[in-house]
């Protein structure tokens, strides 16, 4: 076992994975498969080595060919195996060339973490898609698209031809450049890019065009459009990758920390949702929200800390200068505690930006926010993806996290599910518990915080006012009356002070952002009130599939409002008032 995989299984957090998807030809030449699983096995360790921390997942649905390459060196590197299918495993071994074909499957998926079969494309039935036709070759043109959506890197063993046909290696390739179709995934506006990840495309003869234009066997990388020239694309891509392997990093050395906060982070997230109930699927979603929730609230114990370290040095800054101008002006070393301040607020300052605290603070906690969400949906039987469903002004800056969370969309569930959905009874059991444990709790969170934000912010605002008055004041007393000498540059240096602490702890109001949580936290209170009494009258009237569509739309706007205080929060990083 190497160093890579002893290090990710030894973790006692669920790291996030890379997700790697496969495409490619059915009829390879025996004597290219060698050097073909080389070429997988070198793209596999590069990433390995690249990121660390970070643990391979590969996406293959065992068909003749590319897939199963893929799929058999994952396995021979120790590297997890999911399998979509496109038809269920009865009807789908029907198109394998041999029985040696036949058992060669059964091998792997035995071997793989989980397996499950997409649904029938809409517009399709049972029926249509045992026999060969349009609906059976839509089923492998949807899980085509499902590798383009939910991997984050698409590896392509291609002969580089685009043909007509509707699930080819081609058409794969095009929807991870170009956007999946409407029919199998959410509608993409041509003003963002498409976010699917770049493709590695293996140059690879086949039995039909054994002649290529390139060397065999080269790896080239081609990404989605809208993200510039190549290099600034894989810049942009290697920057997220990144990011991800961070998330992993600081798992593991806050492992014992987040081990302790679980419970309540479980507590928290579930409600009455009884965990032993849960599929692995979802019960894999809340081991990477109770690592984002807990180390989320690490960091910002570090971040506010850092804010108020830094204010406090200014401040101390702004004092030792009063005093060594207006009392202890022979002194040097009071000027040496000014200056001594000064340099301790800047180090403080970076130190903090130099561990990120404040980028940490913000972007876990944005990604315990979308698994909440993304939680909550799939456990009602939605298939959306969380990530997509941010405004388009937020994606820039959640790139990363909406990468991380394709993880948590992809099916665990080991079994065969074709269905659209859950059963009416199902959803008779289980949004009564939504009800109780998302949306009437938030709607009982939003008014508490809005009440907190409103007690802190009008306690620092009294201050502000007392000190700005009490500025005014003194200098009011020492024009009108005559100070004795011995106290009047005490008077002088207060004079001073008071209005430099009340903009001091104005700008400590602004940096926090007090106001505009205040104004968000309100219109989401409103928003969550009104739906649990809204989602209290479709559960009355038994319309399960209109309160499923409706959770959907408060989910929605939960994830607009985290992507918007995240943002308020960037607009206001960490830094040393010079003003």
């Amino acid at each position: 076992m190497n160093y890579f995989s002893r290090n990710v299984t030894e973790s006692p957090v669920t790291p996030l994975p890379i997700i790697i998807g496969i495409t490619g030809h059915r009829d390879l030449r025996a004597e290219d498969i060698p050097q073909l699983k080389r070429s997988v096995a070198t793209i596999f360790r590069e990433l390995q080595s690249h990121y660390p921390h970070t643990p391979l997942t590969m996406l293959s649905s065992l068909a003749e060919g590319a897939d199963r390459i893929g799929a058999e060196v994952a396995l021979e590197m120790g590297i997890d195996l999911i399998c979509p299918l496109p038809l269920a495993p009865e009807i789908y071994r029907q198109d394998f060339t041999s029985e040696a074909s036949r058992v060669a499957f059964d091998r792997l998926i035995g071997s793989a973490k989980s397996w499950f079969v997409l649904p029938i494309v809409e517009g399709s039935g049972e029926t249509e898609i045992v026999g060969q036709g349009r609906p059976r070759d839509l089923q492998y043109a949807q899980v085509g698209a499902y590798h383009a959506q939910h991997s984050q890197i698409l590896l392509a063993l291609w002969d580089g031809k685009v043909l007509e046909s509707i699930g080819g290696t081609g058409k794969v390739v095009h929807y991870k450049l170009d956007g999946i179709p409407t029919l199998f995934g959410k509608a993409q506006s041509r003003l963002d890019p498409v976010e699917t990840g770049p493709v590695y495309h293996v140059l690879t003869p086949r039995e039909s065009n054994p002649s290529l234009e390139g060397i065999p066997f080269s790896v080239k990388r081609y990404y989605p459009r809208g993200y510039g020239e190549e290099q600034d694309a894989r810049k942009a891509f290697d920057r997220i990758f990144e990011q991800i392997d961070l998330f992993n990093t600081d798992a593991e050395r806050l492992a014992n920390y987040v081990v302790a906060k679980k419970t309540k982070s479980e507590a928290w997230m579930l409600g009455a949702v009884n965990k032993d109930d849960l599929s692995e699927e979802l019960k894999t979603i809340v081991d990477y929200y109770c690592t984002a929730d807990s180390m989320a609230s690490y960091f910002k114990r570090f971040t506010s800390r850092a804010f108020t370290g830094i204010f406090v040095f200014v401040f101390s800054a702004a004092l030792f200068f009063d005093l060594y101008a207006h009392l202890f002006h022979d002194v040097q070393l009071v000027l040496g505690g000014y200056l001594l301040s000064l340099v301790l607020a800047f180090l403080w300052y970076t130190y903090a930006k130099r561990k990120h605290y404040q980028t940490k603070y913000l972007d876990y906690r944005a990604l315990a926010e979308g698994l909440r969400v993304q939680f909550f949906w799939k456990y009602i039987g939605l298939r959306h993806t969380a990530g997509d469903y941010y405004i388009r002004k937020q994606k820039s800056e959640l790139d990363w996290i909406r990468f991380a969370m394709r993880t948590a969309a992809i099916p665990l569930i080991g079994e065969t599910s074709s269905k659209n959905g859950l059963s009416e009874e199902e959803l008779e059991h289980r949004l009564p518990i939504i009800m109780d444990s998302w949306v009437d709790d938030q709607a009982k969170y939003y008014p508490k915080a809005i009440s907190g934000d409103h007690r802190r912010l009008k306690r620092i605002e009294h201050i502000i006012n007392v000190l700005f008055y009490l500025g005014i004041a003194l200098a009011v007393v020492q024009l009108l009356f005559e100070i004795p000498h011995l106290v009047k540059d005490y008077f002088v240096v207060a004079t001073g002070l008071a209005p430099i602490a009340a903009a001091l702890l104005g700008g400590f109001i602004e940096r926090n952002a007090f106001i505009g949580h205040i104004k968000q936290y309100e219109r989401m209170a409103v928003l969550f009130v009104q739906g649990r009494e809204y989602l209290n009258e479709l559960l009355e009237q038994r319309q399960f599939k209109q309160a499923c569509d409706f959770i959907f739309e408060l989910g929605s706007e939960a994830l607009a409002e985290s992507g918007d205080w995240m943002l308020l929060h960037r607009e206001r990083p960490l830094e040393v008032p010079k003003g």
